[in-house]
């Protein structure tokens, strides 16, 4: 299969979704991310990828960072040995009658986009959200109970509410854009941190060195806090000598 009938396979099976892309002024890209609803439930993630990691924000009240259930099956199959199918997890912010609380964020930096452009088919079900340097598209995530007629204008005092998704249990999921800077000494981990970080190899043959790869990096938002997502691209992979 090439890869544009692969890119048409996934375009059909996932033409519901909400899709959102950055570009910075050099007409470079981040990585596109979908966002969608199923029944209950909330869910977003890179294009990219959404068949293994995503996000996802459940009536039970608990978020989660972790792979869908048909990768981490297979991956076991394979002989790699995930820890857990979930890799982070905590307790939503509970929103009352009135108002929304702000259970999510994903920063696209324009520094780090260098995806590039979409393709004409691509553009016709993407929003494309301009970007200056030195700053990031913040889309925040937002659950209500409060209808978005009288919620909207609330929310236009944070940013630019571009989208609305009811669940079917009548929880309204608002999402948010806004322009902020970015310090990536404040949000990225430092090189000895990640010197220190465990790898874990997804794949039985490891691809050669790549250039341009895009890293999605999570915070610890605590019971009750926000979940910060960040897309960052231009990651190097280099392949540790054996010896």
């Amino acid at each position: 299969m090439t890869r544009d009938e692969f890119e048409r396979r996934l375009d059909k099976a996932i033409s519901k979704r909400i899709r959102l892309v950055a570009e910075n002024p050099h007409g470079q890209f981040s990585s596109t991310w979908m966002f969608w609803g199923n029944r209950n439930d909330f869910y977003f993630a890179a294009k990219s990828i959404s068949g293994a990691l995503k996000v996802s924000l459940h009536e039970n009240g608990r978020g989660y960072v972790g792979y869908s259930k048909p990768y981490f099956v297979r991956k076991l199959a394979e002989g790699i040995a995930i820890p857990a199918k979930t890799t982070h997890e905590w307790a939503l912010p509970k929103p009352g009658p009135v108002g929304a609380v702000h259970a999510a964020s994903l920063k696209l930096p324009a520094n780090y986009c260098r995806a590039a452009p979409l393709s004409d088919s691509a553009r016709k079900n993407t929003f494309v959200l301009g970007i200056d340097d030195g700053s990031c598209v913040d889309i925040g995530v937002f659950l209500s109970h409060e209808h978005p007629k009288t919620l909207e204008a609330k929310l236009e005092v944070i940013g630019k509410p571009m989208f609305v998704v009811t669940l079917d249990n009548n929880m309204h999921i608002s999402l948010v854009a806004r322009s902020q800077p970015f310090d990536p000494t404040s949000t990225l981990p430092p090189e000895e941190a990640v010197a220190r970080g465990k790898s874990l190899l997804l794949n039985a043959n490891p691809p050669p060195d790549t250039d341009d790869l895009n890293a999605m990096l999570w915070n610890d938002p605590g019971d009750g806090g926000t979940l910060q997502v960040t897309d960052v691209g231009g990651v190097r992979l280099k392949r540790r000598p054996t010896v």
